[in-house]
């Protein structure tokens, strides 16, 4: 991919954290991609003690990472900006890397890290299982279009064949099986080879970006007047800038040693949710009611461990599918916070009960009995976090 063949995007970010007196740049310096949801206070709040005070098992809470926070002291850099700036970006998402392209078009470097195993792309991931042929994608399961500068981005993908017009059946399931379709305008667009091969295709010819996985930053602190990263005390490197495209409780982390309570503060303001995802292949259609599920997906209302259900089969490969069916299932909002645990580290048990709570919700949404549907030949849980509703273009 050339540079110049991508369109261009205005950078929202690009200000010096070193600073002189007499050059005032716009505000704010950083930007955080994510935040936390503040949780709100009780109504008999109790002041914990060591007897009564809530230890989590695996790691930090949150809201000590936040309070140790706000007391840390505001850094302050004196010198002026390099002439030739090196930002370092946390997070191999869309945000990320489209933060690193139009830095590249200003002829700005950037290195971006990103904690991936199987590639970049953040929620925009698919997931294929060999040698079963099943594919999924497992976090966006479509966009739609209302900004002009999204809009330029997608006819290039357009272009080089990257994506089209989802024409499956998209509708609402209501409790009980009755499926209402939903109008297809605006268009919804996926990836022809899944949501991965996208975020690929803004990095494949750049120059000036250096991409590090799977590395996750551990800490971030201001020295010398330059932002020094590491990753469980191997130093990373030092940049002029950083941008943070990470989830809530990792950006939370990271301003923790930062000194920078104020954007700490700011990060507070955004209404984040956990949602679990199921993915799951059968080797028949599902029934449904008086015949077979026609639909390729479906918002589903009344059900409370299921808001969304996909499958991947017919919706990437169309007619030409003529293997399993592989179902990506969402659940809502309310569903995750009741059954929060470490995302790094999800118990078996909880992955249980989380799989066999989401296909009973399936059947009860089809207005199947319960235990209706076979098993699956192949199924997997994983926990979200940071998900966030924002006005504008729609990743769903």
């Amino acid at each position: 991919m050339a540079p110049s063949a991508l369109p261009s995007f205005s950078s929202s970010f690009l200000f010096p954290l070193k600073t002189q007196k007499s050059f005032k740049p716009p505000k704010p310096l950083t930007i955080i991609c994510s935040s936390q949801e503040p949780k709100k206070p009780s109504k008999n709040p109790q002041r914990p003690t060591s007897r009564n005070r809530k230890r989590t098992p695996y790691g930090t809470s949150r809201r000590s990472i936040l309070k140790k926070t706000f007391t840390q002291e505001q850094v302050k850099f004196t010198a002026g900006v390099s002439a030739d700036p090196h930002v370092g970006i946390i997070g191999g998402g869309m945000a990320g890397l489209l933060c690193a392209l139009s830095l590249e078009k200003r002829g700005v470097k950037s290195t971006v890290f990103d904690t991936g195993m199987h590639g970049l792309g953040g929620r925009m991931g698919t997931r294929v299982i060999d040698p079963q042929q099943l594919i999924f994608d497992h976090a966006a399961q479509f966009f739609t279009v209302s900004d002009s500068r999204f809009s330029k981005l997608v006819d290039y993908w357009l272009e080089k064949g990257l994506v089209r017009e989802w024409q499956g059946l998209v509708g609402q399931l209501e409790l009980g099986g009755r499926f209402v379709p939903l109008p297809s305008s605006p268009p919804r667009f996926i990836g022809v080879n899944g949501m991965r091969p996208l975020a690929d295709s803004l990095l494949s010819e750049t120059s000036m970006v250096n991409v590090v996985r799977p590395c996750w930053i551990s800490k971030l602190e201001p020295f010398n007047g330059m932002w020094h990263l590491s990753e469980n005390g191997k130093p990373r490197g030092e940049f002029d800038a950083i941008v943070i495209a990470h989830n809530g409780k990792c950006a939370n982390r990271l301003l923790a040693s930062s000194g920078l309570p104020l954007l700490a503060r700011q990060m507070k303001r955004l209404d984040l949710s956990s949602i679990w995802a199921l993915l799951a292949a059968f080797e028949h259609p599902f029934p449904m009611g008086d015949g077979k599920v026609t639909f390729q997906g479906a918002f589903v209302k009344g059900v409370d461990s299921v808001s969304w259900m996909a499958n991947n089969s017919l919706k990437l490969l169309g007619s030409q599918s003529n293997g399993p069916h592989c179902w990506t299932f969402f659940s809502t909002a309310a569903y995750g916070k009741q059954n929060k645990v470490p995302q790094e580290n999800i118990p078996s048990q909880t992955a249980e009960k989380v799989k066999t709570s989401m296909l009973e919700g399936v059947e009860a949404a089809l207005g199947l009995p319960k235990g209706s549907l076979p098993r699956p030949i192949y199924s997997r849980v994983q926990l979200c976090r940071g998900s966030c509703k924002e006005k504008g273009d729609e990743i769903q």
